[in-house]
């Protein structure tokens, strides 16, 4: 185990055994990680709200938005893969999405905010399941096979889940648990003291 000190803005902890990076004091990041994490739900709220493709082949044209590409999942008998896929790829990053909104808002006032910590340690949970990016390649891929059967037409949409997907990669790149829970835990101590 390696006791990974204060760090200064700008600094960064590094393993002295393998060089990894254990820790980041980046210049800006809490107002970046809120800035990010704002525009990711907005930028994933419109993804759902327009058409993400257009297929065209055979004089039959069908537009899909993300919300119906679950239920075409769910109508076509793979509930279970409906849920997987509404869970992984919309509900648990917006989850996610709001509890780092409302935990980083609540540094950048500089106020312990009711529920911050648990908030804050369930958002770091949800981290590994928000698979965004995973799913937009996936898509990309199978664009390749689509493409020799269908004519495809990009909606605004499938625009916007980009650059959701690059927000979210933003803000889990500047994301810092040591640096959170030293933020959080300066607060608590300015709250207990006299």
């Amino acid at each position: 185990m390696v006791d990974v000190p204060v760090l200064e803005v700008g600094k960064q902890a590094l393993c002295p055994r393998c060089n990894y990076m254990l820790s980041a004091n980046r210049y800006y990041a809490q107002e970046r990680i809120f800035a990010f994490s704002l525009s990711a739900l907005l930028f994933l709220l419109l993804a759902n709200a327009f058409p993400f493709l257009g297929f065209s082949a055979q004089g039959q044209e069908r537009t899909v938005t993300l919300l119906q590409s679950v239920a075409i999942l769910i109508t076509e008998n793979f509930p279970s893969l409906a849920v997987l896929v509404f869970a992984f790829i919309i509900f648990i990053p917006g989850l996610f999405l709001i509890g780092i909104i409302y935990v980083s808002s609540g540094l950048t006032l500089g106020r312990l905010l009711p529920g911050m910590k648990r908030i804050l340690r369930w958002s770091f949970m949800l981290v590994p399941w928000c698979m965004g990016e995973i799913f937009l390649i996936g898509i990309l891929v199978s664009f390749i096979k689509i493409v020799a059967i269908a004519d495809i037409a990009i909606g605004l949409s499938f625009w916007a889940y980009i650059l959701f997907s690059v927000c979210m990669v933003e803000v889990v790149l500047h994301l810092d648990r040591r640096e959170f829970w030293h933020h959080i835990r300066n607060l608590s101590n300015r709250r207990m003291s006299p």
